[in-house]
Parts: structure tokens; C-alpha cells; sequence
């Protein structure tokens, strides 16, 4: 496509997030913008290096990709902690490979409360409406 545009990291240096951590990352990216409509930067997940937090300082929107039924639930705790601590502006989730026609067991997907149930891991029922693990009111 004539209108897309792909700039490839290259090779990797001996100290990238020495060279991250500079300013030379936020004046590209305000360049970038200027002659683009979208800037997307494709990082490594979070938690694999320290980049992906130096790079998403500079960014809008960050979207966390997650794989139905391969994504474990320890991650959905770090993005919860990444969201509640500032640490990536305007973050979101998208959970790809959803199988919608498949009936799951346990865990379910969906998105609840912004930033404290994302998806499947905080929340979770069983028995799908035979009245298993419903919340009982208590009476007085």
C-alpha cells in the first residue's frame, strides 16, 4: 500500500534502553506525528524487558493484546497493576482468538469494570445457570 509506511528497528544496539531512556525517542515520535495520522510502535509484551515502559511513555493509546485460553491470568494482575499505577497512558485490552461458539468452563471473558476486571482471572463462576457459586444475600 502507498500509504503505509514501515520503519524496521534494525539491528539491536549493545545498550537500547540506555538510548531509550533519552530524548531523542520523544522528538522521533513528535515527527512522526506530524507527518502521519497513526504512529504505531510495536514493543515486546511488558514484563519480558524494561523498553516496552520506556517507549509506551511516548505513546497515546496503549493496547494490550491478549490470546483467548493462552494468556494466563498472572498477566491480567500485571496489567491491572500497570493501569492502576500510570505506569501506560490510556491503557486497553484486546483479546483475540476468542472462540464466542466454544461454551467455556470457569473463567469468562469480558471486560466488567475499567480498570479492575478486564477479563477473565478476577471474576469467575461455575455451573453455567444451574445456580452454582451465585452470591447469597444475607439476611438479618
Amino acid at each position: 500500500n502507498k500509504n503505509l509506511y514501515i520503519l524496521p528497528g534494525g539491528t539491536v544496539p549493545p545498550n537500547p534502553t540506555e538510548l531509550l531512556a533519552r530524548d531523542g525517542l520523544e522528538k522521533a515520535v513528535e515527527t512522526l506525528k506530524k507527518n502521519f495520522d497513526y504512529v504505531i510502535l510495536d514493543t515486546a509484551p511488558v514484563g519480558l524487558v524494561t523498553d516496552t515502559l520506556l517507549i509506551g511513555r511516548v505513546a497515546d493509546l496503549s493496547v494490550y493484546v491478549c490470546r483467548a485460553d493462552y494468556t494466563r491470568k498472572a498477566e491480567f494482575t500485571l496489567i491491572n497493576e500497570l493501569a492502576e499505577n500510570n505506569k501506560l497512558p490510556n491503557l486497553c485490552i484486546a483479546i483475540n482468538g476468542l472462540d464466542l461458539q466454544k461454551k467455556k468452563y470457569g473463567y469468562y471473558y469480558g471486560y466488567g469494570k475499567y480498570g479492575k476486571y478486564y477479563g477473565y482471572g478476577k471474576r469467575y463462576g461455575y455451573g453455567y445457570g444451574y445456580g452454582y457459586g451465585e452470591h447469597k444475600s444475607s439476611k438479618k
